[in-house]
């Protein structure tokens, strides 16, 4: 039984611990005001997330280094676009290798009896998932530029 919830627990524990990343680093960002005093980390990272070549409209992009160091995200753009911070005291990302995991929350609308309902994601589940998703880099000092075209979720498919 441990064995059959191992993978199950260690995907709600990268997405808890990316959900809490990005929160205490938006926190961070409001309480010190963006860009003053920052440092650079060495390297920066954006580019444009698409389903399709159609681009994604919300979300977040989570690095995660290979080996060490720190974590990195960059939440996405209504265009699709992204680009990588580190903390709020440090932009960019550190050079080095890293497992990408992108995740989307479907917006929420109100039908007209007031009901809220969810929209579709389209984003296949294993790009929640740094180990499943199949996207690593390499960021160089410098720019870099990562475009993502993500598979779309498979219609029809049961749990």
């Amino acid at each position: 039984m441990d064995e059959l919830c191992r993978p199950a627990l260690h995907r709600a524990t990268n997405r808890f611990l990316v959900a809490t990343l990005c929160s205490v680093s938006l926190v961070c960002l409001t309480l010190t005001g963006c860009g003053q005093g920052r440092t650079s980390a060495g390297a920066t990272a954006s580019g444009i997330v698409t389903v399709e070549g159609v681009p994604l409209t919300g979300g977040t992009v989570a690095f995660s280094p290979v080996n060490s160091g720190s974590s990195a995200f960059g939440h996405i753009q209504p265009d699709g676009t992204y680009h990588v911070e580190t903390d709020s005291q440090t932009t960019g990302l550190a050079p080095g290798d890293y497992q990408i995991a992108i995740y989307f929350s479907p917006p929420e609308t109100e039908d007209a009896a007031g009901n809220t309902v969810v929209g579709e994601n389209p984003v296949a589940k294993k790009y929640a998932d740094f180990d499943r998703s199949g996207l690593k880099v390499t960021a160089n000092a410098g720019d870099n530029k990562f475009d993502f075209d993500l598979d779309p979720k498979k219609a029809g498919r049961k749990k």
